[in-house]
């Protein structure tokens, strides 16, 4: 007897946390960065992805990310993600219809980002067109949704160029209200959930994020916020290997904690607060080499692509509880201390420098007048 799959139950089971209300869009995007992989290989040159906020026309005005000279921005109702890559070919037509397809399972991908889509959208609609083996241009258009599932949108049109357009529409209320609001924080939050294609050999193709009002080049993010990669070093943890991408970036209000990325196929899983877990680091740092920056370790490992929950949320790896018996398998404790081991040892000359004007600044305060007790970092007793 066949097993069937419930499409509403699939969607009703896949976990969205509001706090990653954008982790839908993400997916649209690295799916096409992937499209464009497949038909440009290693050459970005022509590459195009562009992202359209849209937002409604009617209803009132969001007030709370509005700052001075700033006008009220309209509440997003939806996206659309456009890329030039290889399109729905009958291959990725089939995989799109099935349900946690293994189709790109050497990418990392669990199949769910479009269970992810109707998680927080109403309803998918998609454009493509593809070139079949004897190079002509075919079109396809359907729609998606929970209650339709997959059907087709009309006759395809005569498509003029290979590509996709995907739109994500009818945002719901819950994920529409806890998403970032602006261009500039979306931006820049597709630039970080994707940074890692920037970083390849090779690079990214050309993505701009825009709404009505403006555009943001993710490209020109890497200039405006990255001072350079530092070095790229790699660890074992119980005979399992870890990559590590070392960057200074530019410090900005926002960009003022160091943070460990733990990543997996090629995307930001978890951020993590680096803050005085390694001496000295608690915020910018400086050397004779450049002006303060601000640390950030990206972390990759085929431990971590295959140990990470389905919805990109979270990994499935122990964490070690104090006092508890050491464990044979590699745990989240184990991963985290020889990641700082390693940081430590790459900023050596900057946390030396760190330590030091600490306690130098300490001491000059407590000359000049009593204070109230104080405590103390750990690394400095």
């Amino acid at each position: 007897m066949a097993l069937t799959t419930s499409l509403a139950g699939r969607v009703r089971n896949t976990s969205l946390p509001k706090s990653h209300a954008l982790l839908p869009l993400l997916e649209a995007a690295v799916n096409g960065i992937q499209a464009i992989d497949a038909r440009f290989g290693d050459d970005m040159e022509p590459g195009r992805l562009s992202i359209r906020i849209r937002r409604s026309q009617q209803e009132a005005f969001d007030f709370s990310h509005v700052g001075p000279g700033r006008a009220a921005l309209k509440p997003i109702v939806g996206f659309s993600v456009e890329d030039n890559g290889v399109g729905f070919t009958p291959e990725n037509m089939t995989s799109f219809e099935t349900l946690d397809s293994d189709h790109k399972a050497d990418m990392g991908c669990r199949g769910v980002g479009r269970l992810l889509w109707l998680k927080a959208f109403d309803r998918v609609s998609v454009r493509s067109a593809y070139e079949d083996e004897a190079g002509c241009l075919n079109g396809r258009q359907f729609r998606f949704s929970v209650q339709g599932e997959v059907e087709p949108d009309g006759q395809a049109e005569t498509p003029a160029e290979v590509g996709t357009t995907v739109s994500l529409d009818g945002f719901k209320r819950p994920f529409q209200q806890s998403a970032l609001k602006t261009v500039e924080a979306i931006a820049r939050e597709v630039f970080e959930h994707c940074i890692w294609y920037f970083l390849r050999p090779g690079g990214a193709p050309d993505i701009t994020v825009a709404d009505d009002d403006g555009a943001v080049s993710l490209n020109s993010l890497m200039h405006d916020f990255v001072y350079s990669d530092m070095q790229r070093t790699s660890i074992e943890v119980k005979e399992e290997r870890f990559e590590m991408v070392s960057l200074r970036l530019k410090s900005s209000p926002r960009n003022l904690a160091p943070r460990l990325y733990w990543c997996a196929a090629n995307r930001v899983v978890v951020e993590e607060n680096l803050t005085n877990k390694v001496p000295g680091l608690y915020g910018r740092l400086k050397d004779a080499e450049s002006s303060p920056f601000t640390y950030v370790c990206y972390l990759s490992s085929d431990f971590l692509d295959s140990h990470v929950r389905a919805d990109r949320t979270a990994f499935d790896i122990s964490e070690r509880v104090p006092g508890a018996p050491l464990i044979e398998d590699v745990s989240m404790d184990d991963i985290r201390e020889s990641v700082l081991k390693e940081v430590e040892s790459i900023l050596a000359g900057p946390l030396s420098a760190a330590r030091e004007d600490y306690c130098c600044t300490a001491t000059s305060r407590s000359s000049k007048r009593p204070r109230s007790p104080r405590a103390t970092p750990s690394w400095a007793k």
